[in-house]
């Protein structure tokens, strides 16, 4: 978890140290810097039953603008799970490339999305999930084995902007830790 931690923490500085840099909402992603964090819903172990939850399934990605409609950028996210007798916790660890739909709208469509304040978005997660299994003392863990795997997942999502630094999202699709995920984003 200690590791976790120092990984948030260089990629805030990583974002953060970069002086000067311009931000044009609108039509041009090129110059953005965001760091968003989450809360997914709706993962396949549930939030009923048997299980208790004890770290809800949170996820944090930075976006840095690489074309007029493109960004890109790193994300974590994690969970863990109680059963009687037994856990379950989830790293996730990957890229996210996203493409922003809203100056595109406004200018095939002619809309009038405002752009200040609306960013709708499809994105794709690309990673390694590492999972964990604990069992208490006496039990068989054949079925619960330890294991890492790949994933690549597509989401559609849309931002809605309070202030020009401060944002809600909601996303939608096979997300790192779920199905849906709601969320703030801050732009540095």
């Amino acid at each position: 978890m200690k590791r976790i931690g120092i990984l948030c923490l260089f990629i805030f500085w990583m974002f953060t140290s970069g002086a000067g840099h311009v931000f044009s909402r609108g039509s041009d992603f090129r110059n953005i810097r965001i760091v968003s964090a989450g809360l997914s819903l709706n993962y396949n172990y549930g939030y009923i039953g048997s299980r208790s939850l004890v770290i809800p399934p949170v996820n944090s990605y930075a976006e840095i603008g690489l074309h007029e409609f493109v960004t890109a950028g790193p994300y974590v996210s994690y969970s863990k799970w109680d059963y009687p007798l037994q856990s379950r916790s989830f790293l996730n660890l990957g890229v996210r490339g996203s493409y922003h739909f809203s100056p595109m709208i406004n200018d095939l469509l002619d809309g009038s999305i405002d752009e200040d304040q609306i960013d709708f978005y499809a994105a794709v997660l690309s990673g390694i999930e590492f999972r964990k299994y604990g069992t208490g003392e006496g039990l068989d863990r054949a079925g619960f084995r330890d294991n890492t795997r790949l994933f690549v997942g597509p989401v559609a999502g849309v931002r809605f902007y309070f202030s020009d630094d401060l944002a809600v999202f909601s996303e939608v699709g096979r997300g790192a830790l779920g199905a849906m995920t709601v969320g703030f984003s801050v732009r540095l």
